[in-house]
């Protein structure tokens, strides 16, 4: 009878062992070791441009950090919303993630018509990585060399002044009619196809007023072909200590800058997700890629799930009181 009970008992346990290791083996991934294998960084954006350049150095710092391979796939097409939806229709393990920009992150939900994807409902913040501000930029002939001048001249002569920007509804059009609301003047908008054409444009005198880049608008105050009045964001720059904010100039609570961040789909584990905020915010601590950034006009910029998350609904709200209050729409 003990060795028959003996026997039993051990066949029960044996059972029980075998049971536990199979529902270990149905369990999601993400409950087992992550990361286990590669994960997939979506860029909404063609291979090339400064959007993929940051994703690809990025992703090379974090697969150092996890030990797997970021692998970098490009989904370009619809003005982001292809790779958007791609990133969104990702299993919510962890392994698909979404390298963001401010087009495609807090404007495209509000300007399509019928957005084939909500950025606050089909995603959750990892982190903000990258920020670069903009230059208000005129042309030399201009008698304005402050921005306090330059709102001032706009109000003498309403309708009187042209903005060039890099196309409608890129940043550099956003940028300064949320200026002219601000200012309470009246400029004229012509749209250009791309930053460069819109440079030439203002050097050319065909308008008066642009914001740029740094990479397209530096080696153009240092040549004296355009004249800097102010940086875009609420801080000074690095890249041009001297030159004030728009805010210092007079436009108190004006701000505006691009930024980059990674999203991960609606439902990916809060562990995960703080993990690779956590493994993030090490990468950009390091100096060669800091370097890296700030030679291609970027800085780095770091907020984690939580403060990314306000920063970017706050970021949409602004933009959709700025899209609606001055009927911007795309075809």
């Amino acid at each position: 009878m003990e060795s028959s009970g003996r026997r039993g008992f051990l066949n029960a346990l044996s059972a029980s062992a075998g049971a536990l290791a199979a529902g270990a083996a149905s369990l999601p991934a993400f409950a087992q070791a992550y990361p286990s294998h590669p994960v997939r960084l979506y860029v909404p954006i063609a291979p090339g441009g400064l959007t993929d350049t940051l994703a690809r150095a990025i992703g090379a710092g974090l697969a150092e950090r996890i030990g797997q391979p970021v692998v970098v796939e490009n989904r370009p097409g619809g003005g982001g919303v292809i790779g958007m939806q791609a990133a969104a229709r990702a299993a919510p393990d962890g392994y698909g993630l979404a390298f963001v920009y401010q087009g495609v992150a807090s404007v495209n939900p509000v300007l399509l018509k019928n957005p084939p994807y909500d950025t606050i409902r089909d995603f959750v913040a990892v982190a903000l990585v990258a920020q670069f501000p903009l230059i208000l930029l005129v042309s030399p002939e201009t008698k304005a060399r402050t921005v306090a001048e330059l709102v001032e001249l706009a109000r003498t002569a309403p309708g009187g002044l042209n903005y060039g920007s890099a196309g409608n509804a890129t940043t550099s059009h956003l940028a300064m009619e949320l200026f002219k609301r601000q200012a309470k003047v009246d400029m004229v908008h012509v749209p250009y196809k791309g930053e460069s054409p819109a440079m030439t444009g203002l050097v050319g005198g065909s308008i008066t007023v642009l914001f740029a880049t740094p990479t397209v608008a530096l080696p153009m105050i240092k040549s004296g072909r355009v004249r800097a009045l102010a940086i875009s964001t609420a801080q000074r720059s690095a890249l041009l200590p001297d030159l004030p904010t728009v805010a210092e100039g007079g436009l108190a609570d004006f701000a505006v800058g691009g930024w980059y961040g990674i999203l991960a789909p609606t439902g990916t584990p809060a562990t995960i997700v703080d993990r690779l905020a956590a493994e993030l915010a090490i990468v950009l601590k390091d100096s060669d890629l800091r370097a890296r950034l700030a030679a291609q006009g970027v800085e780095p910029m770091w907020a984690g799930p939580a403060d990314a998350d306000a920063w970017l609904r706050a970021d949409t709200r602004k933009w959709q009181q700025v899209i609606v209050e001055s009927g911007i729409s795309v075809d």
